[in-house]
């Protein structure tokens, strides 16, 4: 196959003109790294660079070129992951790789690959792999710094050699007077920083215009700022009464207010990065995994220039990957197979980015397969996940749930690509770390439409307050679908869970004071506590992904944005929990998850199913 690709003039030419491109670009980028070694992106761009010749060059089977780039593709990974450090010799081994990979393409473009004699080359490479920066010595630094002379340095180390008694050299040279302790542990430290080197710190790009703006927001703070001092100054010197106090704290509170809004919003614009950084990779990898499949497929990208979180780019990228190779590997068929059926030869899959309020949605669509809902029903019961009974009970939404369990697949056969039962697990866990969720509607012979919610930022999170008994509790305002007064009469028992009956709805209801409780709760059923009161019980519906839960509560405490602090390690496997944050009255709040929510619900449904039936 490699050999027949390789005598495809048009393939070859575009793999040479991109090639060629990518060594013009590494060679300046390379250039740049060695004056600045901490900057990620260009370390990045190298490696992706190397990574896609590699690639094509292994497609077509230009072995010399892939095992040189490999190489130098597993130098740049030591060095991004930290394993391996930025020096001189790293720089000239790259440098002679990105000449020598030119060498190679010029041949290909007068009439094909010689032989090559890379063996010095790859030693260099891997040489400078495992090359570690060797730190000076402590009465080296000594005398950098002048503390000491060299002579000096000579003689005490002679004199320690020839003892018979083990001694430091830093304790002989404070004991003889010629270092103090202090120039002692100032130089062992150092020494330590040259060992352990820092990482590279992660750079990007803002445009001046969002940074003008953030820099005006604070000029404005730093304003109000006065002005509240001085109205202190005037409430020393009783130059001001009560009322006029009030009106003018009411006043400042106001403008600080709205300039603390702007500051914000500023602020998490300068975080944001259009998605075109993740998209633009997934043209050249459908092309390389359709054609190692033998099917034929089109990528059409939608809204690459919507904006979202730095961090969120950087972590989304997976997910998506996962996604794509699916729809390519399960949904997409062979072209005869899709002739047959009356579709056109060439598949599509849908890329598509768009903001809806403070969430943006990814869809990755297809106009497949399908999925056949009666196949995973199969499946669910087969691995025991649902009994054939409730299984008939089940929407045809709640049946395609099954697939984001750990494990399932209903794959004949693993591939390179997917079938293994962990592809779509990894989307949703990946999307619950994210504060995310992810949807999924297909229908059989038509094609599959996954859907996934973000939030626009991970720093600022909007939230609804609610409180259970004594305690208080943060909802991602995102989730919620609607709040509602509800008579105790519309809470029923299904099959041992309770659910709320609400316009024709049935929902899953879940009780916070028995997920998180404080003290002893009675029996559900026997607790009047919350549900029979003379105002009737106050319910928050959740919406996660297309499905919709129900938490009773006490009461709605109103609405504001907050800063979400991570869980420390006792609370870390709690995934009805996404984190945690500090009210104004200093007190710990517990910022609530929907989708773990959800998936304890569904776990303790599935439970009391098998219990019913056993």
């Amino acid at each position: 196959m490699s050999n027949e690709l390789a005598d495809d003039p048009s393939l070859v030419q575009e793999f040479l003109v991109e090639s060629e491109e990518l060594l013009q670009r590494m060679d300046q980028d390379m250039v740049a790294l060695e004056s600045s070694p901490d900057d990620a992106d260009l370390l990045n761009r190298i490696f992706r660079a190397l990574h896609t010749i590699k690639g094509t060059s292994s497609f077509l089977g230009f072995e010399p070129v892939v095992r040189l780039s490999h190489c130098a593709e597993d130098l740049l990974n030591a060095l991004r992951k930290g394993e391996a450090q930025l020096m001189r010799p790293t720089i000239d081994a790259l440098l002679a790789t990105r000449d020598y990979l030119g060498k190679m393409l010029s041949d290909i473009r007068q009439g094909g690959l010689q032989e090559y004699d890379t063996t010095a080359l790859l030693k260099d490479l891997e040489a400078a792999q495992n090359a570690r920066q060797v730190p000076p010595t402590l009465g080296e630094l000594l005398v950098k710094q002048e503390i000491i002379s060299a002579g000096t340095l000579d003689a005490v180390l002679a004199e320690q050699a020839a003892s018979s008694l083990p001694q430091r050299l830093g304790e002989m040279l404070v004991e003889k007077g010629l270092a103090s302790a202090a120039d002692v542990g100032d130089a062992l430290v150092r020494q330590k920083e040259i060992a352990q080197p820092r990482s590279a710190v992660p750079t990007m790009r803002v445009e001046a215009t969002k940074l003008d703006d953030l820099i005006n927001l604070v000029g404005e703070l730093v304003l109000e700022r006065n002005y509240l001092l001085q109205l202190s100054r005037d409430l020393s010197s009783t130059r001001i009464g009560m009322k006029e106090l009030n009106s003018s704290l009411a006043q400042s509170a106001a403008r600080l207010s709205f300039i603390t809004e702007e500051l914000q919003a500023a602020g998490l614009k300068t975080r944001m990065v259009p998605i075109e950084t993740v998209f633009r990779k997934f043209p050249r990898l459908v092309r390389d995994i359709a054609g190692s499949l033998n099917k034929e497929v089109d990528l059409v990208l939608h809204g690459e220039d919507t904006e979202l979180d730095k961090t969120m780019v950087e972590l989304i990228g997976d997910p998506l990957v996962h996604l794509v190779r699916n729809s390519l590997d399960h949904a997409i068929e062979l072209p005869d197979v899709r002739e047959k059926s009356g579709k056109p030869r060439r598949g599509t899959i849908r890329l598509e980015a768009r903001q809806e309020g403070d969430q943006i949605v990814i869809i990755i669509g297809d106009d497949g397969a399908g999925i056949d809902p009666e196949k995973i029903g199969r499946k669910a019961v087969e691995k025991g996940l649902v009994t054939a009974e409730r299984l008939r009970a089940l929407s045809t939404r709640e049946i395609l749930d099954f697939i984001f369990l750990p494990g399932f697949s209903t794959a004949e056969k693993t591939t390179d690509l997917s079938g293994r039962g962990v592809g779509m697990d990894v989307v949703r866990t990946n999307l619950k770390k994210l504060n995310g969720s992810v949807g999924l509607e297909s229908h059989l012979g038509q094609g599959t439409t996954v859907k996934l919610r973000l939030p626009l930022t991970l720093a600022i999170l909007p939230v609804l307050l609610v409180q259970v008994r004594e305690e208080v509790y943060a909802l991602p305002l995102r989730s919620v679908v609607e709040t509602a007064q509800i008579d105790p009469k519309l809470v029923h028992r299904v099959e041992g869970r309770e659910v709320l009956c609400l316009r024709g709805q049935t929902l899953p209801l879940l009780r916070l004071e028995q997920l998180f409780p404080a003290a002893p709760i009675p029996n559900a059923a026997d607790d009047k506590s919350s549900v029979h009161s003379d105002e009737g019980q106050k319910v928050v519906i959740l919406g996660v992904a297309e499905r919709n839960i129900a938490i009773l509560v006490d009461r709605l405490l109103g609405q504001e944005s907050t800063v979400i602090k991570p869980l420390g390690s006792y609370l870390h496997g709690c995934s009805s929990l996404a984190g945690a944050t500090i009210g104004g009255d200093g007190r710990v709040r517990l910022v609530l998850d929907p989708a773990g929510l959800l998936e304890n619900l569904q776990v303790a449904s599935r439970s009391a199913a098998r219990k019913a039936s056993a």
